[in-house]
């Protein structure tokens, strides 16, 4: 099974005149026929490592699937969401987009809401607000009801997962059991099959005082039925196991699960080290060499798997299935449509963004 990929129209800018270097963790879905990217952070002036400042977006973007013949649709200002965000979670159910959380220049909130499209233009329709504030966690869906789980919360990682009935707002976040392991950055996927089950995949873990993080290769599936977590196996590839955390997937049919690239750690976990030394450091020069060290790993970034891994959810096995055809999109979401799994912009090096929106079709 490998991928056919076809090349959608790149993000537009923001505004007339505007540039659009692409934005990194945005909240993205399907409503009707309408892909909807919206928020996400970048740095639109120069790298963090050089004094450039993140800049938080709320800026909704609206293609019309298939074929994006129309190109995009941007609507800002009071237009777009209610404000600048990045790093939530979203997923899709029949009333529109859900979004979850994520953080901006105030903090991590826990913040939800529904994108939904009427007349061709976002709406916005408050959800009751996260049980605690997340970013970076999972997300996926199935009918109307929207589950979340992991990610960062104000007191370190999370392993709980709630859910959200979309047509039973009223009964508000119901909590699940806890997964088996704190995750961050997973992918997370809703596989009917006889019986809906969960899916998350991969992700990092970084106990208190630690000072790098683990990038996690488990595979764990969750019985909604049963109220269970289950280890299903790990993720592989043609080298072996392949440890990798915010990379993105969605579920190809009622059987197998398509990831597309991640981080496997090796320089990350290098930059972990070092900014955990400059923390701790008084001598100068000795923070000067580790200020260049830091900068020279984020410059000499090779960029991020482009592995494409098939999991067959029946065997818990996963298959290699080509490659992304360029560099991989990080810190973004895949979003499954009847026309193939959309992977829209996202981060193809540590601070570059990418405009690029691709999609992966299987047969």
């Amino acid at each position: 099974m490998n991928a056919e990929w076809t090349e959608l129209a790149p993000l537009p800018p923001p505004s007339p005149g505007a540039i659009q270097p692409g934005v990194a963790g945005p909240f993205t879905g399907l409503h009707g026929n309408t892909l909807i990217v919206a928020g996400g952070a970048n740095f639109p002036d120069t790298m963090p490592w050089h004094g450039g400042r993140k800049k938080y977006h709320n800026e909704i973007y609206l293609l019309q699937l298939p074929y994006g013949s129309e190109g995009w649709k941007a609507a800002g200002g009071s237009s777009g969401l209610p404000r600048p965000v990045a790093y939530g979670a979203s997923a899709s159910v029949r009333a529109g987009v859900v979004c979850m959380g994520g953080e901006n220049e105030s903090g991590i909130t826990d913040e939800a809401f529904m994108i939904s499209i009427t007349d061709g233009k976002p709406l916005i329709i408050p959800l009751p607000e996260l049980p605690v504030p997340l970013s970076g966690a999972a997300a996926a869906s199935s009918g109307s009801v929207v589950f979340i789980a992991g990610g960062q919360t104000t007191d370190g990682s999370s392993s709980s997962m709630w859910s959200l009935d979309t047509e039973e707002i009223s009964q508000g976040w119901r909590k699940h059991a806890e997964m088996p392991l704190p995750l961050i950055n997973s992918v997370m996927a809703a596989v009917e099959g006889k019986e809906l089950k969960i899916w998350i995949i991969g992700g990092r873990t970084r106990g208190e005082g630690d000072a790098t993080s683990v990038i996690r290769q488990e595979i764990f599936s969750y019985s909604p039925a049963a109220d269970r977590w289950t280890k299903a196996g790990n993720l592989t590839g043609e080298t072996g196991v392949m440890p990798l955390a915010a990379g993105t997937g969605a579920a190809i049919d009622e059987r197998y699960v398509a990831l597309f690239g991640g981080n496997d750690g090796s320089v990350f976990n290098k930059v972990e080290a070092v900014l955990s030394a400059m923390a701790t450091e008084s001598d100068t020069l000795e923070l000067k060499q580790l200020e260049n060290e830091y900068i020279s790993l984020q410059e000499s970034h090779p960029g991020f798997s482009r592995a494409v891994l098939i999991l067959d959810t029946k065997t818990g096995r996963c298959t290699q299935a080509g490659e992304i055809p360029g560099p991989a999109q990080v810190t973004t979401t895949a979003v499954q449509t009847p026309w193939g799994i959309v992977i829209p912009s996202g981060e193809i090096k540590p601070g570059v963004r990418t405009t690029e929106t691709r999609m992966a079709g299987f047969r």
